[in-house]
């Protein structure tokens, strides 16, 4: 028991020390504050709107363009406010002073960084992967007159986060890497919107990006994430980018520790 409620002791040891206290903080900044249900608004608000207006409005969508643009407002654009999230969780905290003050405490430095890892993974899971696809589930399903199969629809999300963590994890690390605002937004930015392109030029970056996990690509009608909802066999070469795109998310959060161990700050 505490006697004191502003400090509390706690048992954790090596790289773990002040995980639970900096997790719980990351924590209430998503869901102690007016950023969860802003989140949940926007992207919710959004995704139902558009599917509403599709689904129920006098010139009904067909299933191939309602699945492009849930693709899109679920599995794309979110990323846009992953990255805005994250260029501030460390660079704005390095450059306000607080990452310094936070790390004079019994604090190691890799329990800093995965508190922002695992703290603003779940604030994105919950706000902006899980409550849009769950109110555009039930509104497929009544739009439709047929519910997705559940299983294949919880894949589905697990794509999307997936596509989302990938942006996550690739800001914190530029967040280890630079000191400014500009090029830990802009290079996670420009890669979001500028990976068909990308790729278009440089087809070998297709098995290195994300986008073809949410979004079809050039002439293919399918993305993994199209049919998981279509319940259409999994092609390998999309399990080849899902799991490419996972060890480049390791690999991020590993540079992330490696590199902010080494920082003066």
């Amino acid at each position: 028991m505490s006697g004191n409620s502003a400090f509390e002791m706690v048992g954790e040891r090596g790289w773990r020390r002040g995980l639970g206290n900096l997790l719980q903080s990351g924590l209430s900044r998503w869901f102690k504050t007016r950023t969860w249900w802003i989140q949940c608004l926007i992207w919710g608000g959004m995704l139902g709107f558009i599917l509403s207006a599709m689904l129920f409005g006098k010139d009904k969508a067909d299933t191939e363009t309602l699945l492009i643009v849930f693709s899109v407002f679920a599995g794309l654009f979110p990323a846009v406010a992953v990255v805005i999230i994250m260029q501030d969780a460390l660079v704005g905290e390095k450059r306000e002073g607080t990452a310094a003050w936070v790390l004079s405490k019994p604090v190691t430095r890799q329990a800093f960084i995965l508190s922002k890892l695992i703290s603003n993974s779940i604030g994105v899971l919950a706000t902006m992967v899980f409550v849009p696809c769950l109110l555009a589930y039930v509104l497929l399903s009544i739009g439709t007159k047929s519910a997705p199969d559940p299983l294949h629809f919880l894949g589905a999300m697990g794509v999307i986060f997936i596509s989302h963590f990938f942006f996550l994890s690739l800001t914190l690390m530029l967040g280890t890497l630079f000191t400014g605002r500009g090029p830990v937004i802009g290079i996670p930015l420009a890669i979001l919107f500028l990976q068909q392109n990308l790729i278009g030029f440089l087809p070998f970056l297709r098995y290195v990006l994300p986008w073809n996990l949410v979004v079809p690509l050039g002439d293919n009608p399918d993305a993994l994430l199209s049919s998981l909802l279509l319940g259409n066999p999994v092609q390998p070469v999309h399990l080849i980018i899902l799991g490419i795109v996972m060890v480049e998310s390791a690999l991020f959060v590993f540079i992330s520790l490696w590199r902010f161990n080494r920082e003066e700050l």
